[in-house]
């Protein structure tokens, strides 16, 4: 696509931004209100911001301009974080993680549920790309060197007994085939011989013609009974690489290295104009500066009679003294005196009055704050609505040169950069003036004190601010080591380790399509593998992503993801370290026995896992089978000591703070078995991947089977579906692997799959019985979230009670 497109594209996403950020502040204007008021208004602000980042997200990536890139993506990081306050900000309106699509909403903005789900921004890895090819490298050569190779499959060994059958059966079809032949060259030799001159009846040329026609008919019906399948969305094209898709493809990437060559100019540009502007226009700068400020300083002494305080860089420098007319130090006083007693009197009584409520008021209050909610202030939206503003302030009506050629524009870059460079001048100029008048300050005090009058004390200045952080800083155990040491110190044994790349849409699964109408009825939906796979996207991978946003929007810091063998929990988390290209660290008992021993050895296992994480982020620590730290008894025969790191998982999972780009994500099959008290005190966020309900089954059959060309209308899929109901999807895939060997795919021609090969093989293969699905069941309503919406509920309802007894007693 070109140019045109793309600009066309910001145009109309810049009119839809403005749309956006009016909802969103009116939402804000709405106050408190009840939580049926703000459930379609947030649904509706989610869709909306979720088309934007999609739209933001295809700009991004293939704008050229370099100025206008850095506005886009400003735009897009502040969409993404405004996406994930509100997603938590639902979660507080239904107290559920799930927050289902609301049908009102897509209907009212035609938008589809697929559409509706949040996509990976595709400079998550991208912008990183060699960085993360460079670590991918630095671990596989490591570990070769170690002498790991990665697995290959195995050879296939024969005996001898049955490399003799391979060669008897091969040299009996070569017999055959040889046979054949010869018969085929007897049979031409006695057609040969035949005497041709008898004619054809007209009944056997009618009979040849009628069977030619039947076939011909039926061939014709069957391709536009194909094509007519196609056409409505009934059956699925054969599976290929389409070329178009390769085409567009390679236009991106084109598109890519263009925009990689347009920022190298832009940062060279940038160096070299601001060297020409600081030799031209540097020393003017200054010497003006300088003469304004000594003019300044000299006209506060003649109006006040004694020198003026210099502001401290951090308090704004000269700037903020010119803009302050007074005295300055009146002000800053008035600030920083603390609060009278009388005042404090005050504020006690108003207290003591505000605590002296009737029991009446307050369970009207305590109603009132179950039914009503409030929305909190975003740190991302007057960030979005500055950004769109200078977007269409800037470069939405320019039609110049550089819009059509997508250079970088030169006047812009002046322009900045004598700003910046006046900033710096300013800051040395003001560090001298700052001298200066300490040496005038002295020379006056010295004066006054000859003259026989005190020299005036400097008054203590009054410190503001809450009290001092007693967080002790960490002590660093490794300071004289590099990153690089630490790194293969790490992948040596094991604590860093390689993983293969896997998309997140690769997990297959269909949403809960029924779930806003049942929330509509008062009951909770039950969420399915698609809704599984967009929680793991907003709480896990879209946070991870950007800095900026990792350092604003509400912070996760652990993820608990719990499901049945084969449900895809690894699955995931390799989903999540592939999208953001980050680093796994694998902290399950199982790897770390034998390896750090002792307390010392535990201590410094902690350290270079938290200060690695931080230097190599984005991070993720992961630890498989979770629940074993905090299982009460251990079996004798679990030789890995699980309980090893129990005591100090809070602490590193509390040491993640919002600025580091660090998760800590744990998997397991059986949460049940654990201490609950402590499992949650270490994970914040709970994800159960539930059973594959029906939709997902078929989905996934009718992927994998097109993609293996295994699909045709011989095979019963809604059957096979049924059937696959109480397996996993891991389960199933295994099942179809060992049925489509080799031999059987290539048979696929004569002989279509049915649905009976593939019930055959699950029939050896475990499922999930009904006690560990009620197991699960039961352990979901123990979780903090849900045992948070039980007790809301059972008050709401308790006072809805109190409230007619009081209503039938006043009858």
């Amino acid at each position: 696509m070109s140019n045109k497109t793309y600009n066309d594209l910001l145009c109309n996403t810049s009119e839809l931004i403005v749309e956006a950020t009016q909802a969103d502040e009116a939402v804000y204007e709405a106050g408190s209100a009840e939580r049926s008021t703000f459930q379609p208004l947030l649904s509706e602000l989610r869709v909306r911001y979720t088309v934007l980042l999609l739209r933001l997200d295809a700009v991004y990536d293939q704008l050229l301009q370099p100025q206008k890139r850095l506005i886009v993506k400003r735009l897009l990081e502040a969409c993404l974080g405004r996406l994930l306050e509100i997603k938590h900000e639902l979660v507080e309106l239904h107290l559920s993680d799930y927050t289902y699509d609301d049908d009102e909403a897509l209907v009212k903005l035609s938008v589809t549920p697929h559409e509706a789900e949040p996509c990976i921004p595709q400079y998550f890895v991208r912008e990183r790309e060699e960085e993360v090819e460079r670590r991918h490298n630095f671990i596989t050569d490591t570990l070769r060197k170690l002498g790991y190779e990665p697995p290959k499959p195995k050879p296939l060994v024969l005996t001898e007994q049955q490399a003799v059958i391979i060669i008897q059966s091969h040299e009996r079809a070569r017999q055959g085939r040889l046979r054949g032949q010869f018969m085929k060259e007897i049979r031409l030799l006695k057609e040969k011989g035949r005497d041709q001159k008898g004619e054809m009846s007209s009944s056997a040329a009618t009979a040849i013609q009628r069977v030619w026609r039947g076939f011909i008919a039926r061939r014709d019906t069957r391709r536009r009974k194909k094509e007519e399948q196609l056409l409505i969305g009934m059956a699925l094209p054969a599976y290929s690489e389409s070329k178009a898709v390769a085409r567009s493809e390679e236009v991106k990437q084109i598109r890519r290295n263009l925009q990689k060559e347009r920022e190298i100019k832009f940062q060279d540009a940038l160096v070299k104009i601001e060297e020409q502007l600081r030799a031209q226009h540097g020393v003017k700068i200054n010497e003006r500066i300088a003469d304004e400020l000594r003019r300044w300083i000299s006209e506060y002494y003649e109006r006040t009679g004694k020198l003026p305080e210099f502001p401290s860089e951090e308090g704004g420098g000269s700037r903020a003294m010119f803009s302050r007319q007074g005295t300055g130090i009146d002000s800053d006083l008035s600030k920083s005196s603390p609060v009278s007693s009388k005042d404090s009197k005050k504020s006690k009584e108003s207290k003591d009055k505000k605590n002296n409520k009737t029991e009446e008021n307050k369970n009207k209050d305590e109603a009132d704050d179950l039914k009503n909610f409030k929305c909190t202030s975003s740190a991302f939206l007057q960030d979005m609505v500055n950004s769109n503003e200078e977007y269409e302030d800037i470069w939405k009506y320019r039609d110049d040169d550089v819009i059509q050629h997508e250079e970088y524009d030169k006047d812009m870059i002046e322009r900045d950069k004598m700003l910046k460079i006046e900033q710096e001048i300013r800051n040395i100029v003001d560090e001298m003036m700052r001298s200066e008048l300490e040496l005038l300050q002295a020379a006056f005090d010295r004066d006054r004190a000859h003259k026989g009058k005190k020299a005036k004390k400097p008054q203590k200045k009054v410190r503001r601010g809450g009290k001092k952080s007693k967080k002790k800083k960490e002590k660093d155990l490794t300071p004289d080591r590099t990153t690089e040491s630490l790194f293969e110190e790490l992948v040596t044994n094991g604590i860093i380790r390689p993983y293969p790349f896997v998309k997140i849409d690769d997990f297959i699964g269909e949403k809960s399509y029924a779930a806003s109408e049942w929330r509509g009825q008062g009951r909770e939906p039950l969420p399915c593998l698609g809704d599984i796979r967009q929680l793991v996207k907003e709480y896990c991978i879209l946070p991870l992503g950007s800095e900026t946003v990792r350092a604003s929007a509400p912070i996760v810091r652990s993820v608990l993801i719990t499901g049945p063998s084969g449900s895809g929990k690894k699955m995931l988390v390799h989903a999540i370290c592939s999208e953001v290209g980050a680093m796994l660290f694998d902290l399950t008992p199982a790897n770390i026995v034998g390896k750090y021993p002792g307390k010392t050895g535990l201590i410094m296992l902690i350290h270079l896992v938290m200060k690695v994480s931080r230097l190599l982020q984005p991070s993720v620590i992961w630890m498989d089978d979770a629940e074993k730290p905090f299982i009460k008894k251990i079996p004798k025969t679990d030789k890995t000591d699980p309980k090893r790191l129990k005591k100090d998982l809070v602490k590193i999972i509390k040491g993640i703070c919002p600025e580091d780009r660090v998760l800590f994500v744990g998997t397991c099959r059986t949460p049940w078995e654990a201490e609950q008290k402590l499992l949650f005190q270490c994970y914040s966020k709970v994800i159960q991947i539930p059973r594959a309900d029906y939709g997902s089954i078929s989905l996934m059959w009718q992927t994998k089977l097109h993609k293996a060309g295994a699909l045709s209308s011989k095979l019963e899929l809604s059957c096979l579906s049924r059937v696959s109901d109480s397996y996993t999807i891991g389960t199933l895939l295994a099942a179809l692997d060992s049925v489509l060997t080799t031999k059987r795919r290539l048979q696929l021609r004569v002989r279509a799959l049915t649905a009976q090969e593939v019930a055959v093989q699950l029939s050896t293969l475990e499922p999930v019985y009904a006690e560990q699905d009620s197991a699960a069941e039961s352990w979901w309503l123990k979780t903090p979230m849900e045992r948070r919406r039980q007790r809301v509920l059972q008050r709401l309802l308790e006072l809805e009670q109190e409230n007619e007894e009081k209503a039938a007693a006043g009858k």
